[in-house]
C-alpha cells in the first residue's frame, strides 16, 4: 500500500535537474532526427526538381531545333 501512495506522491514532485535535463537531452534527440529527416527529403526534391529542369531544357532544345527545320 505504501508503494502505490509513493508512487502517487511522485507523480507531482518536482523532478531533478538531472531528470529534466535527460529528458531534455531525449527530446534534443527527437528534433535532431526530425531536422534530419526533412533535410533529407529536401535534398531529394530539389536534386528530382533540377533534373526535371535538365530533362525539360533538353526538350525544348530539341523541338526548337525541329520546328526551326
Amino acid at each position: 500500500m505504501n508503494g502505490i501512495y509513493q508512487k502517487f506522491l511522485n507523480l507531482f514532485k518536482t523532478p531533478s535537474a538531472i531528470v529534466i535535463a535527460a529528458r531534455e537531452l531525449e527530446e534534443a534527440r527527437r528534433q535532431l532526427l526530425q531536422s534530419q529527416s526533412a533535410a533529407e527529403y529536401a535534398n531529394r526534391i530539389s536534386a528530382y526538381h533540377l533534373d526535371r529542369i535538365k530533362r525539360l531544357s533538353s526538350y525544348l532544345v530539341e523541338a526548337n531545333k525541329e520546328s526551326a527545320e
